[in-house]
């Protein structure tokens, strides 16, 4: 008897270890899946966009934050805000496809394979993080020289070096 229940107990843990295996196997793909996004985008800030009611971050970037001041061109300006706008220029009227790369952040490009955080830098709206990828560093040493955006920026006390006082914030 206690061999038919030892065997009983055998055969239904392996029925339930071939479930789990199936269910698994079924639903790996289905959450790879849903790691990536694909469709039109909108900035809600200088780092962030909205993807089918999801809020993306792009990964190995740097932005100020929505109402940080710096001066620019002798003006007090929302610095936040004209971030976001950088990346709106960068996704207006494009498809955007992203790619869960940490548990926080995407790597996101268009359609046609241009790096939106790259694009940041580019343009002076954003730094690279300490995780970022080498060329991010080339391309930001290269908005420094050329005084981009928020490398020609300086806190809004008047204190040079808005840019460079982002680096290593992330």
């Amino acid at each position: 008897m206690a061999e038919q229940q030892h065997l009983t107990l055998r055969l239904a843990i392996k029925s339930v270890f071939a479930v789990f295996c199936a269910a698994t196997t079924l639903l790996s793909p289905a959450r790879a899946e849903a790691e990536n996004l694909r469709g039109p985008a909108t900035a809600v800030d200088g780092r962030t966009l909205s993807m089918s009611g999801k809020e993306v971050k792009l990964a190995n970037i740097t932005v100020p934050e929505p109402g940080a001041q710096c001066l620019m061109r002798g003006k007090l300006r929302d610095c936040g805000k004209f971030a976001r706008l950088g990346l709106i220029e960068l996704v207006v009227a494009a498809t955007i496809e992203c790619r869960k790369t940490t548990q926080h952040t995407y790597a996101c490009k268009t359609e046609d394979g241009y790096d939106l955080a790259l694009g940041q830098i580019h343009a002076g709206w954003a730094v690279p993080t300490k995780a970022a990828p080498d060329h991010y560093f080339t391309k930001m040493k290269e908005a420094k020289a050329k005084k981009r955006m928020l490398w020609s920026a300086s806190h809004a006390d008047g204190k040079p070096g808005y840019a460079s006082g982002l680096l290593g914030k992330h």
